[in-house]
Order: C-alpha cells, then structure tokens, then sequence
C-alpha cells in the first residue's frame, strides 16, 4: 500500500552541469515544509571537479 508520493529530483553540480544522483522527496512533509527547504546548502562530491560543490536540483517526471 503506497505511503504517499514522492517526486524523484535529479542532483547536478552547480559548477560543472555533472549529474551526480537522484532524491525522491515528497513535495511537502507533515510539518508543511517544501522540498526545497531540506536542500537548502546540500553539497556533494563531484567526480569532474574532484571537489564538494553546491548542488541544484531538476524535478523528474516519470510515467508509470
């Protein structure tokens, strides 16, 4: 039985444009916090930079 549904975001380095991995996040939490706020100051390894960079995210859209 399905819990609720998540939206599935696309990591990309800021610097570089390098795609670095997908979240699934759900659009809004119990608490009326938005997606965006638990991503504020993420960072991650980039493998073309060989640093930790800033992440943006780009929203997917799957069809099932």
């Amino acid at each position: 039985m399905p819990r609720g549904k998540r939206t599935v975001f696309a990591m990309f380095c800021a610097k570089s444009g390098n795609r670095l991995g997908t979240l699934r996040f759900h659009k809004q939490d119990k608490q009326g916090k938005g997606w965006k706020e638990h991503v504020e100051g993420f960072k991650k390894y980039c493998p073309v930079c060989k640093s930790r960079e800033d992440v943006k995210f780009k929203e997917e859209r799957h069809s099932k």
